[in-house]
């Protein structure tokens, strides 16, 4: 128990480090961590001194769940953060998960400080493969860049998968942009079906039904690109 702690002070100090000195202005936050049963503290002042503690009481404040396999992958840059948090509703359980979403900060744009937090490199990468990537509305998903109006991601389908099967996942209250970039499917916008390969794009107004899937082998890669208000 000892050093799967001090592991955990270990990663959350490298992750803070990091952060902190790549963030032009920081403003105070202090925030927590449920590491399988066990809490922590990260407090980051606006001066760019911390501290992390450990905590004998649940955390509330708003904090992270996660478990250390979890934190060692993201530490390790098989997966980002925002990948583990992908999900198909708001319900299901993920790798990182987040609680008391109302005690955030007004100033702290909390998708932008995930981001940037859980990512030690600098300039910040992510590695767009399937072995980086979660199974998210029937496709390889690996979430991108996201900030306020804004969110990115990239995908995978492979032959006997479909993205959006369920009519419930197939809309979105903004509009989205989708750009193959490897391989060959098909989309589905609205009623109508259309090839979708390397070098298309397709804009998918707001509340518009749309799928993907693919017969090829060699599968499709595409990026989304979701804004506007809600996004």
């Amino acid at each position: 128990m000892k050093k799967e702690t001090n592991r955990t002070m270990e990663i959350l100090g490298d992750f803070t480090k990091s952060y902190i000195e790549k963030t032009e202005n920081l403003v105070d936050f202090k925030f927590g961590f449920k590491v399988n049963e066990s809490y922590y503290i990260v407090n980051i002042k606006k001066d760019r001194s911390f501290h992390i503690s450990q905590s004998s009481e649940s955390l509330e404040i708003f904090s992270f769940v996660t478990d250390i396999n979890t934190l060692e992958k993201i530490h390790s840059k098989e997966m980002t953060a925002m990948t583990a948090m992908g999900r198909e509703y708001w319900d299901d359980k993920t790798p990182l998960d987040f609680i008391n979403p109302e005690k955030i900060p007004e100033n702290i744009n909390i998708f932008k400080f995930i981001f940037s937090y859980f990512i030690l490199d600098q300039p910040e990468k992510i590695k767009l493969k399937k072995e980086y990537a979660r199974i998210v509305h029937g496709g390889y998903a690996i979430p991108m860049v996201y900030d306020e109006g804004l969110r990115t991601g990239w995908y995978k389908v492979e032959k006997g998968m479909i993205i959006n099967e369920n009519e419930n996942q197939q809309t979105n209250p903004f509009p989205t942009l989708v750009i193959a970039i490897k391989g060959k499917g098909k989309v589905k916008i609205g009623d109508e079906k259309y090839n979708f390969e390397d070098g298309d794009a397709y804009y998918i107004d707001k509340n518009v039904s749309h799928s993907f899937w693919t017969d090829e082998e060699e599968g499709l890669e595409f990026i989304i690109i979701m804004y506007g208000e809600g996004a």
